[in-house]
């Protein structure tokens, strides 16, 4: 394999060997069930670095993962979420306690049929959860239904003398899962945080993207999960190993490696998707390379991020042109849009919140990815320039 837009998993894994040792040796301690918290920008490499620490475990003894991302969910509700997570702990367990039928296929099995395919007494517990699932009523409660989700893990693990380690990729994005139409908000962290108190058989470690709901979640000392798990955040990769990555599949000259680490900042999906363009180009040189990055920024930039762009608000776009315009203070934003500093400080929080702007010191914010700043600059702002000329 080699250059892949997909999570990174075993041979083609860079960097990060002591983060990922340290988790596995804690992780697979039978006795031990505290978890971590992983947190970075967007593209950092949160989810590769959770597919290989699944895979590392999977082949331990007495270990049994799960991996889920709330960003996968379709509907975005909660109840599809515990029914989600509860087929991926049963589908995980199925090996452990000689299920013989997949768990989504029993789920759209008839309950009579399941009487008789799950009516051993050492599968009972699977019964009574898959039918849980098919009979729930639309109004059962929201902490009834994260109860019975969560709890399957415990009692699947005592059944089969196993730990569960539960890895759940863009956990705070939990608080904007719907119920009956409305979001559920923060109180699913407190109901989470009580049931992880009284687990013995389960391990939970989560990720998150945007530092403001992981505050919610477990960086601030007033959130559910505040030194209930080992917090890591990950950074960009070394000079060093985005030199590694890639020297292992290009002929490529140190200062192409330099452009392109300059472009990409180290972030590893924009040096794996430039590693991945320049496959196809014979004779790799600097110029080639901005070549490449011009046409990433122009294509696959776009459809990056147009939608995030286009998501903002009419202020927050005028605040983020203006900062990627070179407006670092809320006094020069304000004079450059002719507002007040009070409104422009608003809006500049919500796009903190929002994991689009960061705060690198009092009176200075930038945007918090370089690559998509610098779409906002060759791709927005001088199309900008030349309607302007015209």
């Amino acid at each position: 394999m080699k250059f892949t837009l997909q999570p990174v998993k075993g041979e083609e894994f860079i960097n990060r060997t002591e983060l990922l040792e340290e988790m596995v040796a804690e992780l697979k301690d039978k006795r031990s069930i505290t978890g971590y918290a992983l947190y970075g920008k967007r593209r950092i490499g949160k989810t590769s670095i959770l597919k290989e620490v699944q895979r590392r475990l999977e082949q331990e003894d007495g270990i049994v993962v799960v991996y889920f991302s709330i960003w996968d969910l379709i509907e975005s509700t909660l109840a599809e979420f515990c029914q989600r997570l509860s087929l991926s702990i049963i589908e995980a367990y199925r090996p452990h306690i000689g299920l013989k039928y997949r768990a989504n296929e029993l789920i759209r099995t008839p309950l009579t049929m399941l009487r008789k395919i799950l009516g051993e007494t050492e599968l009972k517990i699977v019964y009574n959860e898959i039918e849980f699932l098919v009979t729930r009523k639309k109004d059962t409660d929201k902490g009834v239904l994260i109860e019975h989700a969560l709890n399957i893990s415990e009692k699947l693990g005592k059944k089969a003398d196993t730990k569960c380690v539960l890895l759940i990729d863009e956990f705070p994005s939990i608080i904007d899962l719907k119920s009956n139409n409305v979001k559920i908000g923060e109180a699913v962290l407190g109901k989470i945080r009580t049931i992880f108190e009284d687990w013995e058989q389960t391990t939970l470690c989560i990720s998150g993207s945007i530092r403001s709901t992981m505050n919610l979640a477990v960086l601030s000392s007033s959130s559910p999960f505040y030194r209930q798990l080992i917090v890591k955040e990950i950074s960009p990769l070394k000079q060093e190993h985005t030199t590694e990555l890639l020297s292992q599949h290009l002929d490529i000259s140190q200062e192409g490696i330099q452009e392109i680490f300059d472009f990409s900042a180290g972030i590893p999906f924009y040096v794996q998707f430039i590693g991945k363009m320049l496959e196809r180009i014979d004779k790799i040189t600097p110029e080639s390379i901005r070549k490449v990055e011009r046409e990433f920024l122009a294509e696959e930039g776009n459809i990056l991020f147009k939608e995030e762009f286009d998501s903002l608000s009419p202020k927050e776009k005028l605040i983020v042109l203006n900062i990627a315009n070179g407006c670092h203070a809320p006094k020069d934003m304000a004079n450059a849009l002719g507002d007040k500093i009070s409104n422009v400080n608003r809006f500049l929080t919500y796009l903190v919140e929002k994991g689009y702007v960061s705060k690198k010191e009092k009176g200075y914010y930038t945007l918090e990815d370089p690559v998509f700043e610098r779409w906002i600059k060759e791709v927005i702002l001088e199309a900008d320039t030349v309607d302007t000329d015209v």
